[in-house]
């Protein structure tokens, strides 16, 4: 589970620095749309999200704990119906432009944000001081 975090990276990583170099990046034959990358990285961000926080409760970690990052992951995929070649290629593809990447992650934060309002608290109790 943590190799294929640590992959993914890598190849953002090396994608990226190879990017500043050359600038003749091919199109992959099945490329994600834009919309739909940027949704499938949403999920995949909660995924994260939920792994992180599966202390939480003893029931969530239970159940979590049968179940591995990756087939987390490409349960995302699956939600999609994407192979994971056509989403790597993508996600190299992307990445290869960093300004593009850059405001694709923006949305991806701001669509995060705003589902994360929706679950919070709107008014908080004040609690007024005792006289």
């Amino acid at each position: 589970m943590k190799q294929f975090i640590g992959i993914l990276l890598f190849v953002v990583a090396i994608s990226g620095l190879s990017s500043c170099y050359n600038t003749s990046v091919h199109k992959p034959d099945k490329l994600i749309s834009k919309d739909e990358f940027v949704k499938m990285m949403v999920d995949i961000y909660l995924i994260q999200g939920m792994n992180a926080g599966k202390s939480a409760t003893i029931k969530s970690t239970e159940v979590l704990k049968k179940i591995s990052q990756t087939d987390l992951y490409y349960s995302v995929l699956k939600k999609y119906s994407v192979a994971d070649t056509v989403f790597i290629r993508s996600l190299l593809y992307y990445a290869s432009f960093p300004k593009e990447f850059e405001k694709m992650h923006l949305q991806i934060m701001n669509i995060l944000n705003e589902s994360e309002s929706q679950f919070k608290p709107k008014n908080k109790l004040i609690s007024k001081p005792p006289q």
